[in-house]
């Protein structure tokens, strides 16, 4: 009776574990940080040009205004980009059910159509972020200031993502689902917003 081989133990999420393995051999992993990062540069030292016959202080503060900025926007279209058929597209293939007669799970699925679709989007923000502390040493921002900003960049990077791979879970049109995407991001930080806003103002309004 011959005795069995040793056991190989389970990866934690696979998926997840594979496509990083893949990634880390793609080119465009570091071409991505690296134009993201020049990207900024380049916008950095057009406003910086454009201002220098203003006070130091008011130069750093424009230039993490627009800096930041950017930088939001990029992360709020990342879900769109990035997630948004990441998995409509195994749903219109007739993959999808495939992954599933594995030992696999559903977050095994989602967690590493996540990682294969955002890693490039995340490179990118951690990219943009050093550059966010240029102004911090002009003097015209707080340490406090750009952490909470760097904070918001990854956050909205995270939101954009997730909307995406919910919209991309409940469609199976690529164009359903980047529009679903941009239409729950713009009403959360659009929509939302401005009528909380309008309130405020028609409250105070009505008590004067």
């Amino acid at each position: 009776m011959s005795c069995p081989g040793p056991l190989k133990p389970m990866t934690f999420l696979p998926i997840v574990a594979r496509e990083l393995r893949v990634a880390s051999r793609r080119r465009t992993t570091y071409w991505v940080r690296t134009g993201a990062a020049l990207a900024v540069m380049v916008i950095g030292t057009f406003l910086f040009l454009l201002m220098s016959d203003r006070p130091p202080r008011e130069v750093a503060m424009w230039l993490f205004g627009v800096l930041t900025g950017t930088a939001v926007f990029y992360c709020l279209l990342s879900g769109v980009r990035s997630t948004a058929d990441c998995l409509s597209v195994e749903k219109r293939e007739g993959t999808l059910g495939l992954l599933f007669l594995t030992d696999l799970k559903g977050y095994d699925v989602v967690l590493g159509k996540l990682a294969a679709t955002s890693l490039n989007g995340l490179y990118g923000v951690l990219a943009v972020v050093p550059m966010l502390a240029i102004p911090l040493l002009m003097g015209g921002v707080t340490l406090g200031e750009f952490g909470r900003m760097a904070l918001v960049a990854v956050n909205t990077l995270f939101f954009s993502l997730g909307v995406g791979i919910f919209s991309s879970s409940i469609s199976r049109s690529a164009q359903k689902a980047m529009g679903l995407t941009f239409f729950i991001i713009l009403l959360f930080t659009l929509i939302f917003p401005i009528y909380a806003s309008w309130s405020v103002l028609f409250c105070q309004w009505s008590l004067n």
